[in-house]
This record gives structure tokens, sequence and C-alpha cells, in this order.
């Protein structure tokens, strides 16, 4: 055992040719097997710790581990196993992503969620600037190239596409917008590359009657985009919560007045995407007139879309965000770690 404790003392990031190299010797000085080992002679715990510290600290392989110890890969990997379900092995990650992994999975597990980003909180960085940079990255990693992406209007929205603009162009990806509102998009769409193709819903997001609203949707022009967003591949949402009050994107682009907003709230609504507004449960919220004069996919439409991912952030957007997942209407989230906190309480 003397001899093995200096072994491992010395083997401080050595390389699997080291290490093979010293077990060689020890070898030819020790019967091992007059000594039982390896397993046998020293207790479980003690060869779980010897296993971490190979795997872990001199980055061994679970095969290079098993050489050196005469044990086969299967036996390493469950005691790896058992080591980390019994407290033995404790990997601590020093990082300020840390925390966001972690309520990754607690937050992937309640909502049973396709794809989850949660990104640490930095002061001093625009909120919706790093979440569009953070929906970008998670965007270039599911979408394969000549695919449809369907986007909806946005603060958030608008800044990932910002950040996508060489990925569009060089992977042929092709954009359609989810509602009407052309003037909304144009921040995003703008920056991109005029050869992207894009289908833009030519009418506004909301029209001043229901009738009206009718019409536009009866409109080809219009009705075929609607199609085409129908269809698309993934989409990527803002969500609107009642909590932001004037800050709103949809209060402050003049899409509801304040009386709306309040009576909305009122009738139980905490959130949107697209301009409807739905109940903690996620439910539709009835009886405003809004739903009816909205152009564009409705939220039933946009649940035929497989991947459709929410980007927002906010402490006073975790109800809204909340919601959205209860009722469906969005299968990943991108957003930050203190509103990713706060949607667990």
């Amino acid at each position: 055992m003397l001899i093995l404790s200096l072994w491992i003392k010395m083997s401080t990031k050595s390389t699997k040719k080291q290490l093979v190299s010293e077990r060689n010797m020890l070898s030819e000085e020790t019967d091992y097997s007059s000594h039982n080992y390896p397993g046998n002679s020293i207790s479980e715990e003690e060869l779980m710790a010897r296993i971490a510290w190979f795997y872990y600290h001199d980055g061994l392989t679970q095969g290079d581990i098993g050489e050196l110890l005469g044990l086969n890969r299967l036996k390493v990997s469950r005691l790896l196993e058992k080591g980390r379900q019994s407290g033995v092995i404790r990997v601590q990650i020093n990082s300020r992503y840390e925390g966001c992994l972690e309520l990754e999975d607690t937050l992937q597990k309640r909502f049973n969620l396709r794809q989850i980003r949660v990104l640490p909180t930095l002061d001093g960085m625009n909120l919706n600037a790093r979440l569009g940079i953070g929906a970008a990255h998670l965007l270039m990693a599911l979408i394969e190239p000549y695919q449809l992406l369907a986007i909806g209007f946005g603060e958030t929205p608008m800044c990932t596409l910002q950040h996508l603009s060489g990925f569009i162009s060089s992977q042929r990806i092709r954009l359609v917008t989810l509602s009407g509102g052309v003037g909304s998009y144009m921040t995003g769409i703008g920056q991109l590359d005029a050869a992207c193709p894009v289908s833009i819903i030519p009418a506004p997001l909301r029209a001043s009657t229901h009738q009206v609203a009718a019409t536009f949707r009866e409109e080809r022009s219009v009705r075929d985009v609607i199609l085409a967003a129908c269809a698309a591949d993934t989409a990527i949402v803002g969500i609107g919560a009642i909590k932001q009050k004037q800050n709103a994107t949809i209060m402050r682009s003049g899409y509801i007045s304040d009386g709306e907003q309040l009576m909305f709230g009122r009738k139980g609504a905490v959130g949107d995407i697209l301009g409807y507004f739905f109940n903690m449960e996620g439910e539709l919220v009835s009886d405003i007139d809004i739903h009816k004069e909205l152009i564009g996919i409705s939220l039933p439409e946009m649940k035929n879309i497989p991947n459709v991912i929410g980007v927002a952030g906010g402490i006073e957007k975790a109800d809204a965000i909340v919601a959205a997942l209860n009722g469906g209407h969005i299968n990943s989230l991108v957003t930050e770690e203190q509103t990713a906190r706060a949607m667990l309480i």
C-alpha cells in the first residue's frame, strides 16, 4: 500500500504512457497476486477514490483506468457511478455557468422542454441583446440548411436575427414572419443580406375591426405567407407580460391602449405571444376584441411547428413564461438566470 500511495501521488497530471510505465515498473518489484490486488485488497471506497482521481484529475478514459488497475471497463464505469450516487465522488464546476446548467436541468424536467438555455446574469449588458446572442447560438445548432425559420415580432427575436445574418446566408435559411406589422420586423430583417429569402405578411399586426382583419386574411398574398409560416421547421417568438405595463412591446408599439392592458389583466391575462393574451394556465383569455383583429398565425396553428422557441427574460416576465409553457405555446426556451429562478418559485 505504501508503494501504491506513492504511485498515486506521483501521478498528478501524468500521461497515460507515464502511468503505464510506472505500473509496469511496480509490477516487476511487486507480486500483485500475493496481495490479491486490485479490488480485493483495498476497500471499495478507496478503489472508487483512485478511479475518480485518474478519471477526473488525470483525464484518463475508463479503458485506461481499467488497464492500470486490472479491472474491466464495465467495473470501472459502475464504480464511478456508485461513487457519484453515494457521495464519495462529487464533481464541482467552478464557473459562472454552474448555476445555469442546474437550472436548465430543473426547468427541462419540470416543463418537458425540447431545448433550454439559461444564460448567466451579466451586469451592464442589455438583456435583450444578451438573449438574442444566446438564442442565435441555439438556432445555429438546431437549424439545418435550407430549412424555414418563422419569426415573431419583438425586440428579442429581432436581436436574434441581428446575430444570425451570416449563418442565414451561408446555410440558405428561408425566413417567414408569424404576424403582420411590417415595421416591427425591419430592425432585424434590415440587418440581413439582401439575398436572404424573406416572406413578410403584407398587413398590419392588428386591424381596426374584426371585419377588416377577416378581409386581410382572405387576401391571397396574406393567406399564402400565413400558410408558409404554419409549415415552418422552427419558430422563435418573444413573450410579453402584463406586469411590464408601459414597457411591453405591444404597448410601446401602440397595438393596445392602457385601458385595454388593464382590462386584459382583470380578465386574468398574464402574458401574450404575437398579441394573443393568455392566463396562468396558458388558456387564451376570452371575450377580448384583439384576438379577432390580429392578422397572422394563431397560437393553435403555431403548435404544429415542431420547435417553437420562446426568448424572454426579466423577473417581471417569469409568470408569463411559465404560462406560455403551461399552455404548450412554446416547447423550448432561452432566458437568463434570475428569470429562471423566479419561474421556479
